[in-house]
């Protein structure tokens, strides 16, 4: 994005639409592509020469006097300068050794013969401080005195010293490294910096792209930057130019959208001037969103500005613009190719972030400590969208599945009261539509409540009126710094286990103890049964598979055994003759791992023998964390 005093735009359409003044090129018009090459040359020259910021500055003015496009210079050396790594002498020189082979150009041997280690301001306190105590230097030789005191105490030479004094101002600042750009690569950036400026002052952001990847990588954007937003179907105006785009958007396979004939899908964004507060930081979030929507391949914007003008004070025009019309867009910071701009153009791009894999701060430390807490609940971030009934999706941030049951969970940041009355609304649409076949939690930030032009600043989340038409009160979450709690969700989860596990306990009862009863006289080929391969047949969680075996068993008798045919030993059961002759194979054995070798040519599994020694009577004897040296021995009577 470049500053507002260098935005260029032209109005159209009789004072209606609004549209950056673009730098495009062609073969008979290369101008501004020469302009382009030509301040990359300027930059390269001063990097090779060492030469100053200062100089450079001035180079760039006399380049505006040539092409006479101030706006269009300035910027480009705006773009260019974020590309450059500026150093004072002091710096370029101590830090030649680490910086020699990232650069172009070689340094000189008038900078590397510098090998004070001064800094400039040091120099600077020194003089100040020797002329306050000899009084004001009124003529040249008292001001050379001070400069040999100064430089005799500090081991320079006056010429050296008065080179270094001033080396860190701004103006004096060397250009030490420049990530190269090409003049194409250039215009494309500053084309969409232009946008990007412009998007700075809208009241509303509507835009479409098509392709399920680019909804699920753009929305993603959207949230983790914070962004108001709303997704929704709409009617195209005209049925004729909608053929083939229809048919890319019945492609979204990762979003799952039903879509009606002639509709698309559209998000409409809240701009940053429809907030009072934290204009900048939400204006600067969409312009970041920009790259995102135009990396597509096929993608519409329409936007509503607000400008002054002379006449009727502040004005909005509209801006409207797509893939078709639009100039060659490109922001060589992200991993984007477009028309035929390769990745490797940009080598230092830096790809290790955090928001690779998460909206926000919010949801991985939610993520986390969710992983952490080892519930056997799957959470999915960002799982298909649930569709309203007026044609609406809401993606929620997250589903927590298991069991067949879906747990759907939005997290909110900052909001409005517009924004969470809307964001209520759909959850409850969605919860009559679904018939409350799906619990759904919001999580909102009790902070992070913003002023609109229709209400004031009053109260927080837990004193809004909005919160009162909630379905469930128990699936509401305030959180502050950033910290969604999670006690209560792990509670609920909780609950809906015992829930499952005695519902499918209390269907498959009598069935599955007939059927268990038949494997057991049967015969089980090993004398071992899994309880899992059970579970799995009856299509029921483990846990009630052994409710249901456990409720069997009326009590404990002798050595681990019940009064039924089997011993329940961790998720398997082991035949009574089984544990029988294990018992006796074990008579002589004193050495654990010698047991656990006899269990497994049994088929015992891994998992089971502690647990199976001690119920056959057995106490294990740990010597020191040393597998071999422990030992067993039968349990006194």
């Amino acid at each position: 994005m470049l500053p507002i005093q260098l935005l260029r735009i032209k109005i159209k359409n009789n004072g209606k639409n609004i549209a950056p003044v673009f730098c495009e090129y062609s073969d008979s018009n290369i101008s501004e592509l020469h302009l382009a090459a030509k301040m990359i040359e300027e930059f390269e020259q001063a990097l090779e020469k060492k030469g100053k910021k200062g100089v450079l500055a001035e180079r760039i003015s006399m380049l505006e006097s040539e092409y006479g496009h101030y706006k269009l210079v300035r910027g480009l050396y705006t773009l260019l300068e974020r590309r450059c790594i500026f150093t004072n002498m002091k710096n370029a020189t101590t830090g030649i050794n680490n910086i020699g082979n990232k650069v172009s150009g070689k340094f000189g041997t008038n900078v590397a013969s510098i090998t004070s280690t001064i800094q400039p301001f040091t120099i600077r306190r020194e003089l100040f401080e020797e002329s306050s105590q000899r009084g004001f230097a009124l003529t040249d030789i008292e001001k050379t005195k001070i400069m040999e005191i100064v430089a005799s105490r500090l081991g320079l030479s006056i010429q050296n010293m008065a080179e270094e004094m001033w080396s860190d101002m701004e103006d004096n600042m060397i250009l030490s490294q420049i990530c190269k750009i090409t003049p194409e690569q250039l215009i494309a950036w500053y084309n969409l910096s232009l946008m990007q400026t412009l998007l700075f002052n809208c009241t509303k952001l509507e835009f479409s792209v098509y392709g399920g990847s680019n909804w699920k990588r753009v929305l993603r954007d959207v949230k983790r930057l914070g962004l108001m937003y709303n997704l929704q179907q709409q009617q195209q105006q005209k049925e004729h130019e909608q053929t083939n785009d229809l048919k890319s958007i019945r492609n979204i396979a990762d979003c799952e959208v039903p879509l009606r004939n002639n509709a698309i899908i559209s998000c409409s964004i809240d701009g940053p001037l429809s907030v009072f507060k934290l204009t900048d930081r939400y204006g600067t979030a969409i312009a970041k969103l920009l790259p995102s929507i135009v990396s597509a391949e096929t993608w519409s914007i329409r936007a509503w500005i607000v400008r002054k003008t002379t006449s009727a004070g502040k004005k909005i025009y509209e801006f409207e613009m797509s893939n078709k019309e639009s100039p060659l867009l490109l922001d060589p910071y992200r991993d984007q190719v477009k028309n035929n701009l390769q990745r490797q153009d940009f080598p230092n791009y830096d790809t290790s972030s955090t928001s690779v894999f998460f909206d926000s701060s919010v949801e991985e430390k939610f993520a986390s400590k969710f992983e952490q807490s080892a519930t056997g609940w799957k959470l999915i971030r960002e799982p298909d969208p649930l569709i309203m009934s007026d044609g609406k999706a809401l993606i929620p941030d997250f589903m927590i599945e298991k069991y067949d049951k879906k747990i759907y969970l939005e997290i909110v940041g900052f909001w409005t009261k517009e924004y969470l009355e809307n964001k209520i609304h759909k959850i409850k649409d969605i919860l009559k539509r679904y018939n409350s076949k799906i619990d759904f939690f919001i999580a909102i930030n009790n902070d992070h409540y913003t002023t609109v032009s229709s209400i004031d600043n009053k109260g927080k989340a837990s004193n809004s009126n909005v919160l009162s038409t909630f379905i469930d009160r128990t699936h509401l979450i305030l959180y502050k710094n950033d910290d969604v709690p999670i006690r209560h969700i792990l509670e609920y989860l909780k609950s809906i286990e015992l829930e499952v596990v005695a519902k499918y306990a209390s269907h498959n009862y009598n069935n599955l103890l007939t059927d268990l009863d038949y494997i057991i006289t049967k015969g089980a080929s090993n004398g071992v049964i899994s309880i899992d391969e059970i579970a799995r047949k009856y299509n029921i969680p483990v846990e009630s598979t052994l409710r249901i075996i456990r409720s069997d068993q009326e009590k404990v008798k002798g050595k681990g055994y019940s009064n039924s045919n089997y011993i329940i030993t961790g998720k398997y059961l082991i035949l009574k003759s089984k544990a029988q002759e294990l018992d006796v194979l074990l008579t002589d054995t004193c050495k654990f791992n010698d047991a656990c070798l006899v269990l497994e040519k049994n088929d015992i599994p891994e998992s089971c023998h502690i647990e199976l020694l001690a119920k056959l009577g057995f106490d294990i004897i740990w010597k020191g964390i040393d597998f071999n040296n422990a030992t067993i021995q039968r349990k006194k009577s």
